[in-house]
């Protein structure tokens, strides 16, 4: 036979449980997503400074130089 109070407590326990693993989940996510951001944006600052030494982003200087006037 099946004792009642047992199976209450069980499935209070359960459900507290479920909900403490949900908020764990969660925050875990929202760590994991944060750390892949920060992961991608200092390896792409990397990149940049290895491939473009001469500035964060500026243009080069053979480029940047002034056009010229057709005659």
């Amino acid at each position: 036979m099946k004792n009642p109070w047992m199976s209450m407590w069980l499935s209070a326990a359960n459900q507290m449980t479920g909900a403490a693993r949900g908020q764990m989940m969660s925050e875990m996510s929202k760590a994991q997503t944060q750390m892949m951001q920060e992961w991608q944006r200092a390896n792409m600052e990397m990149w940049r400074a290895m491939m473009m030494p001469w500035a964060g982003g500026a243009m080069p200087p053979a480029i940047c130089g002034p056009k010229r006037r057709r005659k």
